[in-house]
């Protein structure tokens, strides 16, 4: 039994490297903008190209998994995370910091797709709620670490050395990975249940169904992201420190963290799925909206972090809601594939945006405004829940 809450706590300690490695850039981001190292919308790209290869591996990942096994395939992106890390801490030439974050991205795709399998082996017929609950967890929390810790550790040490931190994080957590973790014992019909054979073929109704639930997701995540990432900024643009800019924007970070689980329980037990998905999006909106109207920057974070909690769990039951079970694995690759997409593509958007206006503000605006495309999605994908059970219904009765 102790065992298997090690491998859990080695699992979700790799997988939040994943969130302190991807929030790196960002939380020095004014640091490199202000010593032109990099320009805004350069920034955005680094900050994108993190997520972005999980449009094209999050499929393949979990194949290259059955192929060469779940462990050797995250050790790999392990490794990579280590050596694009390096690569980017080494370098002030920017093609050379984009490379190294595409390499790093890649391997954080790998790490993403079979941690979570792997944690599923070991929980599936135990506590898999809770093991789960704890494993995403670690994205947030990778993420608050570094808001908290790198200015500091930038401002202490200088830029290149603090980005060797994280660097040092993944060698860390491959070395753990590798002489910890071991596969779980094989259930006594392993061999038949593989030789059966699955062939999975989408309805029109569940690829759009997923689709729409991927946009719903992605949104979502990505308003969360881009307050992240262009927070500290902003901050800093009106008079913050980065130190005292990255300790305030974590907050949401921070208090995210139970708002997940909390808010779950709380959505689940409220029995509105669309209504609270709806008036948490609405409120996060406004809340995004107002952080250039307001000196409160530390109850605002703070709100912002506690109501992105409930739509989170009611936001990842969507997918089921539309797929059959045969359906579920290439449902949910094409579901992770639209959010890496979108967080690979909007944060350089919103670089972009920046750059162009001449105005912290513009990336938080954008962020509100896909909570508002999330809200679409949504409206979406129930009317076409509505038309399909319509369209069964009547197929039945004929």
């Amino acid at each position: 039994m102790k065992r298997l809450w090690l491998i859990l706590a080695t699992l979700t300690l790799a997988r939040m490297t994943m969130g302190f490695q991807f929030q790196s850039v960002a939380t020095v981001g004014p640091l490199l903008t202000s010593d032109s190292i990099i320009s805004y919308t350069e920034l955005g790209a680094l900050i994108g190209i993190y997520l972005l290869p999980g449009a094209f591996f999050a499929i393949p990942g979990g194949w290259l998994g059955k192929r060469f096994g779940d462990k050797r395939i995250v050790l790999t992106g392990l490794a990579m995370m280590t050596l694009g890390g390096a690569l980017l801490a080494i370098s002030d030439v920017f093609e050379i910091m984009f490379i190294g974050r595409l390499v790093s991205g890649m391997g954080a795709v790998l790490l993403n797709v079979l941690v979570t399998k792997m944690v599923t082996d070991w929980f599936a017929e135990y506590r898999i709620t809770t093991a789960m609950g704890v494993l995403i967890s670690s994205w947030p929390l990778g993420i608050a670490i570094a808001l908290l810790t790198l200015g500091p550790i930038a401002g202490a040490i200088g830029l290149q050395l603090a980005f060797f931190v994280s660097v040092a994080i993944c060698a860390i957590a491959l070395l753990l990975v590798a002489s910890i973790y071991s596969n779980p014992p094989e259930p006594a019909d392993a061999d038949l249940s593989c030789s059966r054979p699955v062939t999975p073929k989408l309805t029109r109704f569940e690829f759009l169904g997923v689709v729409l639930s991927g946009c719903v997701w992605c949104f979502y995540n990505i308003a969360f992201i881009l307050v992240l990432s262009f927070g500290p900024e902003f901050l800093v643009r009106e008079g913050m420190t980065l130190i005292s800019a990255g300790a305030i924007v974590s907050i949401a970070s921070w208090l995210v963290i139970p708002a997940l689980p909390i808010g779950a329980w709380v959505a689940e037990h409220i029995g509105r799925p669309t209504l609270t998905i709806v008036v948490t999006f609405l409120g996060i909106s406004l809340l995004i909206m107002a952080i250039p109207f307001t000196t409160s920057y530390v109850m605002i974070f703070a709100a912002i972090g506690i109501i992105f909690g409930p739509a989170g769990g009611l936001i990842m039951a969507l997918p089921a809601q539309v797929l059959q079970k045969e359906n579920r694995a290439i449902g949910m690759g094409i579901f992770f594939t639209i959010y890496y997409a979108g967080m690979g593509i909007f944060p350089a958007i919103a670089g972009y945006a920046r750059e162009v206006t001449g105005n912290p503000v513009a990336p938080l605006v954008l962020a509100g405004v896909a909570i508002l495309f999330a809200i679409l999605a949504l409206a979406s994908l129930r009317i076409l829940q509505i038309r399909h059970r319509s369209n069964t219904s009547v197929a039945q009765k004929i």
